[in-house]
This record gives C-alpha cells, structure tokens and sequence, in this order.
C-alpha cells in the first residue's frame, strides 16, 4: 500500500462528457486521496501516468470487455477498475477475463468508492454485487429518462438492435422493451424513429466524445 500521503493518480474513462462530469466531482472532495489525471475516451492517449483507469461503462456499444482490453493496451495505464451501475455475474466475469482488477458498483457511497480504488492501487481484488444507481447525472435525467432507460435509449442511438443492446447490458430483449416503452412515455414520442429525430437533433447530452 502505498505511504499515507501519496494519492492514488486515477483516469476516469467514457464517451459521455455529463457522466464524466458527474464521476470527477463526485472524487472531487477526497483530492487528498485521489488525483484524477486525464479524462479519457477509450482509445485515447492518456495525458500522464494512472494508477488505475475508472471506466465508467454508460452507454457502451459492446460488453466493456473490449474497452478493458484497450485501456490495458494504453500507454499509462496500470490497472482497469470497471463502474457500473448494477453488475452481473456474465459481466463480471468477463471483465476479469479480460483484464479489469475491479468491478465496482454504483451503489457504493463516495467515500467507499475511494477507499475501494486505493485497496485496489494496493494490489486487492475488488468484486461488488448488484446495486441502485449513485445519484449522478446522466444523459436524458433532465428529460425524466431513469438511469437505466438513458443507458438503453444511448446505445439505441449508436444504431444497436434490442437484441444488440440486451446483450450489452446483460439482460433478455423483454427487458430491453419495457425500459424503451418507459422511455418514449417519458420523451413523448411513439417510436423509434420519433426518439431518433428528437435526441440526435436536440439533445447535446447524448452527444459522444470522439477519441
């Protein structure tokens, strides 16, 4: 572990600029701990060193399996911790597979969020089980979207299928139509089409940064 006054140095890694948002200054208050060096898109250059690369996995195409493959492939990067807001026993497997020293929740307070990313700095396995969103904020949240409706309507607008989406968030198409059907009663729209034309043409916060 490392001395009591060396922070852990932390890249905090995803395509959406209000979830970024949300995670940085959620550290923000524990800076004596936590240093947050860069945020980064999959696939960019880190700007520094990181202990650990806190990758947020709103709105991923794929099952972030690929995502901690590249960020291990990352010049920089030491460790990939994953954070999500309900993790699976599919998913969680997967991302250790792939690499990931961490699948931390969203359910975990501040304070227990730093305390897990210096045990993981310090060499420990961290594993958490399912759990309710923090209160961040996330695309569509102005728009009444729930944390989970946002993440589906977010890869719906990357063109995925409601198969393609239930596979990336580790749950059956059924599921995948009750958040859409919840989604487009929240947005007022009938149709896929409908949410396409409004959020694509109005709604920065979907907006993905590009690497």
């Amino acid at each position: 572990m490392d001395a009591p006054n060396q922070r852990v140095r932390v890249a905090v890694a995803n395509d959406y600029e209000l979830v970024i948002a949300g995670v940085r200054a959620m550290l923000e208050p524990f800076a004596a701990r936590i240093e947050v060096i860069d945020t980064i898109v999959v696939g960019e250059p880190l700007a520094g060193a990181a202990d650990i690369a806190l990758f947020d996995i709103f709105g991923r195409p794929d099952d972030a399996t690929n995502g901690v493959k590249r960020l291990l492939e990352t010049d920089g990067v030491g460790k990939v911790a994953l954070y999500t807001g309900a993790p699976r026993a599919a998913q969680v497997g997967a991302a250790l597979e792939a690499g990931a020293s961490a699948v931390l929740s969203k359910a975990r307070p501040a304070a227990s969020l730093v305390e897990a990313l210096e045990q993981v700095h310090g060499g420990e396995r961290i594993v958490d089980g399912g759990g309710g969103h923090q209160p961040l904020p996330w695309p569509g949240a102005a728009r009444g979207l729930t944390a989970r409706q946002s993440e589906v309507v977010a890869l719906l607008l990357q063109g995925l299928s409601n198969a393609e989406i239930a596979a990336a968030l580790y749950v059956d198409v059924n599921t995948v139509k009750t958040h859409l059907r919840h989604a487009y009663k929240a947005l007022d729209v009938r149709s896929r089409a409908q949410a396409l034309a409004m959020l694509l043409g109005e709604d920065t916060a979907f907006r993905r940064r590009s690497a």
